[in-house]
């Protein structure tokens, strides 16, 4: 988001032009809150619209971006402006329901326009979905149908299944070996879900046309999903499981991969989704209203000695 000195370099790499021939290494991404559980709401009650869990702002913090929380239930306009302010979005995981009137999905519909609004005009403006983010491309890729199938992957660590073609994706084509191998033969994938999306369902909606399968796992019944996909054309993408998981969740009741292949595996997608951000040029108008913007203002809560899923995450009220 910085000075607007612009080279602008054409490609059909992506189908869109990426922003600076110099990199933007002050990327800010901004991360979309979730409304809050009914048991988060009982636990810590307080004037709270929505949260975010720490371990994602963790996660872009460390492979260099700064993060700015994404309300929900806000103005279109709210949305316009911070879309053109900001280097991309991450689409976390959670229990939120599609069906809640101005809740994740909500938000997340009016981010997605953008992004693609974006894209098309060959603004880079990449976009990240996580498990539950992931679940959410596919309800907004289809427009807000809901092609998941039942399946029994909660607590799950599995290593993943590649495609063919994979190796040719923008998400692993600059992968090393050894973080190949790594994913292709050890259970560092960390899965907590209860839907997945299989590719029949993908052809069926005819995303196939626009989204490029990367890898498929099986659930514990043998039930084969999709784990990663991309866009074809712009910078969007998804993982069905949890890379944020290995270095910043603790719950010793929950499967997090901790081991030091597992923590490489968490750094290559962080690093991979913040050098996606560097090549999108949006800036704030002022520094003044970056600043306010910035998850620093906000004070993350201890949320892991109440038996949460997550260490620790940050409360947002309207």
């Amino acid at each position: 988001m910085l000075p607007r000195v612009l080279v602008l370099v054409i490609t059909v790499w992506v189908g869109v032009g990426v922003g600076d021939a110099i990199p933007n290494n002050r990327p800010i991404i901004g991360v979309l809150s979730q409304e809050l559980s009914e048991y988060m709401a009982n636990k810590y009650p307080g004037n709270y619209s929505s949260y975010i869990a720490a371990s994602y702002v963790k996660y872009l913090e460390g492979a260099g971006a700064r993060v700015v929380p994404i309300k929900i239930n806000q103005s279109e306009l709210y949305y316009s402006d911070l879309v053109n302010s900001i280097n991309g979005v991450l689409f976390p995981g959670g229990g939120a329901n599609f069906a809640t009137a101005g809740g994740y999905a909500d938000a997340g519909w009016i981010l997605y326009r953008h992004a693609i609004r974006l894209n098309q005009a060959g603004d880079y403006f990449p976009v990240w979905g996580t498990c539950l983010g992931f679940e959410l491309l596919t309800y907004l890729a289809t427009q807000l149908v809901n092609i998941l199938a039942a399946c029994d992957s909660e607590n799950l660590a599995l290593p993943v299944a590649f495609k063919p073609g994979f190796n040719s994706s923008r998400l692993f084509s600059d992968a090393s070996q050894e973080i190949l191998n790594i994913l292709a033969t050890e259970n560092v994938t960390a899965n907590f879900h209860h839907f997945c999306l299989t590719e029949e369902n993908l052809t069926i909606a005819g995303l196939d046309r626009d989204w490029q399968v990367l890898s498929l796992n099986k659930d514990r019944l043998g039930f084969e999903f999709v784990s990663s996909f991309e866009h074809k054309r712009y910078p969007i993408y998804g993982v069905q499981f949890h890379p944020e998981k290995n270095t910043y969740e603790w719950n010793a009741e929950k499967i997090n991969p901790h081991t030091a292949n597992a923590i490489l595996t968490e750094q290559y997608f962080a690093n991979f989704f913040v050098n996606e951000a560097r090549k999108s040029n949006h800036s704030f108008p002022t520094e003044d209203l970056e600043e306010a913007a910035l998850i620093y203002n906000y004070l993350p809560t201890y949320t892991g000695r109440n038996d949460s899923t997550f260490e620790q995450c940050y409360f947002i009220s309207e």
